[in-house]
C-alpha cells in the first residue's frame, strides 16, 4: 500500500517537475529573443523611447512562448479552448508589465556588466528575467494551464 502512495505522489509531482525544467530550458532561448532584438533596436534606431524598444523585443519574445507555453511547456488535461482565454489575458498582462519592467530597468544605468568570451551579458534582462520568471510560471502553471486534479 505504502508502494501506491509513493507511485501516485510521484505521478502528481512529474508533471510539475516536467513543466519546471522545460520553464528553465526556456529561459535561456528567453534571453536570447529579449537581449539581441534589444542591441539591434537600439542600435539601428537609437532614437526610438526605451519603452518602444523594450515593447518591441518583449514582442518578439512574447510571440514565441506564445506557442512553446501553449503546446511544450504547459501541457493541461484541460481542453486548450478551456485555457485560451486565461492564457491570452495572461500574455497581454504580463507582456505590459515585463516591458515596464524592463524600460524601468533600461533607464538608469548601474554600471554592472558580465562578459563571457567575446559575448556582453545584458544584466537588465537577466533582472527582467529573475524578478518576472518565477511569477509567469506561477500564472501559467496554476491559472493558464492548471494541471489536473486526480
Amino acid at each position: 500500500m505504502e508502494n501506491n502512495n509513493n507511485r501516485e505522489t510521484a505521478t502528481q509531482r512529474q508533471p510539475v517537475t516536467q513543466r519546471l525544467l522545460w520553464f528553465l530550458a526556456g529561459a535561456v532561448v528567453n534571453y536570447l529573443l529579449i537581449a539581441t532584438p534589444f542591441k539591434y533596436l537600439s542600435k539601428h534606431h537609437p532614437d526610438w523611447p526605451t519603452l518602444l524598444i523594450s515593447a518591441c523585443s518583449l514582442g518578439v519574445s512574447t510571440t514565441f512562448f506564445y506557442f512553446w507555453n501553449y503546446f511544450v511547456n504547459f501541457r493541461t488535461d484541460s481542453r486548450k479552448r478551456d485555457a485560451f482565454a486565461r492564457y491570452i489575458t495572461a500574455v497581454i498582462v504580463l507582456w505590459l508589465i515585463s516591458t515596464g519592467l524592463l524600460a524601468f530597468f533600461k533607464s538608469f544605468n548601474a554600471g554592472f556588466a558580465l562578459k563571457l568570451g567575446n559575448y556582453q551579458i545584458d544584466l537588465d534582462v537577466v533582472a527582467l528575467q529573475a524578478c518576472f520568471g518565477p511569477l509567469k510560471f506561477l500564472v501559467y502553471h496554476y491559472w493558464a494551464f492548471p494541471v489536473a486534479k486526480h
